[in-house]
């Protein structure tokens, strides 16, 4: 039997052989102390018991995930204080290049970022006071966020079938497409559109060790006909992961126009979020994009309301993820 440990979600393997037919066994993890149970039971009852005392369904499982997983850290120190910085008007390129001035390995994989042949500068740069004085704060703000979530985006989801590299290689497609929709549509909305794009899967983080946890049933779900991820979770948990990924990024004292489109991005109908509508595009071009995994293809299909929403045109959707697939090509290329 293959068990999950819901805090760092690492798995391993029990000799259920040994454990007695309705017998609960509590044993720490070995790796950061979690309580692991296991129990020697169908799926419906590992579905109410498995996870060390959750409450099975609804809302309740949905504020203690958010409240206590250990899937994503607290917002990374560097990313928070850019996020400050930019916030201020007063601010520029000196007190973004103070933000990681301490941090010469973050610093170091900016400029690598930077000098890469996407942003296609001129003469190289060599510092990010530099860099940000000739692309732009808000410019050097992004790649200090994609570094600071590279490693905490760039992780194998055993339960939902997806490699570090397919959920991070996604991510910066769906980030760098959010972007360019936003710059195109709404240009208000295109630093934020960026941040939420990054992001906005996260909550299969979240969930990835409940769904290992519920694998059978939740593998059974996806043999439906059209059934996407957001179903299955929906039938599992009560709730999906946009919306663990919505909520939890509340902590992280995120703008609540980011917080909202994450949310409903994968229903921006239900939500009065313009920007719901620009990550859910992003996100079915860089599917498409990236070849990202769509076992049903229920994702890659995009919501009319979305496309007339922003008006956009089948070549403008072209362009726009032929450029967002030549920046994710150049950024990883320069992270590896």
């Amino acid at each position: 039997m293959k068990v999950t440990c819901s805090g760092c979600g690492r798995s391993y393997n029990v000799d259920d052989e040994k454990i007695p037919e309705g017998r609960r066994i509590e044993t720490p993890c070995p790796g950061c102390k979690t309580p692991i149970v296991v129990v020697k039971r169908g799926v419906d009852a590992q579905c109410k018991e498995a996870a060390h005392g959750l409450p099975d369904h609804g809302e309740a499982l949905l504020r203690k995930i958010v409240r206590e997983s250990r899937a994503l850290p607290p917002m990374p120190e560097v990313m928070g204080r850019a996020i400050t910085v930019l916030a201020d008007e007063t601010c520029g390129f000196n007190e973004i290049g103070e933000v990681i001035k301490t941090d010469q390995a973050l610093a170091t994989r900016v400029l690598k970022i930077a000098n890469s042949a996407y942003y296609s500068l001129s003469v190289p740069v060599s510092t990010v006071k530099q860099a940000a004085a000739i692309m732009g704060c808000q410019a050097i703000s992004d790649l200090i966020t994609v570094v600071s979530t590279s490693k905490m985006l760039g992780k194998n989801l055993s339960g939902y079938r997806l490699s570090s590299r397919q959920i991070w290689e996604h991510s910066l497609a769906c980030a760098y497409t959010s972007r360019l929709i936003a710059e195109a549509k709404a240009p208000s909305l295109a630093n934020d559109a960026f941040n939420a794009g990054l992001i906005h899967d996260s909550g299969l983080l979240m969930l990835d060790p409940f769904i290992g946890m519920l694998k059978p049933a939740f593998d059974e779900a996806m043999k439906q006909d059209g059934t996407t991820f957001c179903d299955a979770e929906k039938e599992l948990f009560g709730f999906t992961h946009a919306e663990v990924a919505g909520l939890f990024f509340q902590k992280w004292n995120l703008p609540k126009v980011q917080t909202e489109a994450i949310r409903f991005q994968h229903t921006p109908e239900e939500g009065n979020s313009p920007l719901a509508h620009i990550i859910h595009v992003a996100d079915v071009i860089a599917m498409g994009i990236m070849e990202s995994p769509d076992p049903t293809g229920a994702h890659s299909r995009t919501n009319p309301v979305s496309v007339q929403e922003l008006a956009l045109s089948p070549e403008e959707m072209e362009e726009i993820g032929a450029r967002a697939k030549g920046a994710v090509a150049s950024v990883t290329q320069s992270l590896d």
